[in-house]
């Protein structure tokens, strides 16, 4: 993505200003390198884990967990035992 480009998307969330300080950061500090940016599944995957841990602990049923995340039993079980 060019410079141009990547300023103009992030102008479209973060404002115009915010978007060329966002730019020259990235530029000041990796200008010059390809970067490998995550989609976010981990930290999705992470937050989500961590919601049913949370509304199991408070006693939500592994039924109704699995019916409003659409996992399997199997799987569900696997995450309110992990600690993580």
């Amino acid at each position: 993505m060019r410079e141009a480009e990547l300023e103009a998307r992030l102008a479209a969330s973060l404002g115009e200003p915010a978007a060329r300080a966002a730019v020259d950061a990235l530029i000041a500090e990796w200008g010059g390198c390809r970067l490998d940016i995550p989609n976010g599944t981990t930290a999705r995957k992470r937050r989500r884990d961590s919601e049913i841990r949370r509304m199991y602990r408070a006693g939500v049923d592994l039924f109704a967990l699995r019916d409003q995340f659409g996992l399997s039993d199997r799987h569900l079980r696997r995450i309110v035992a992990s600690t993580h």
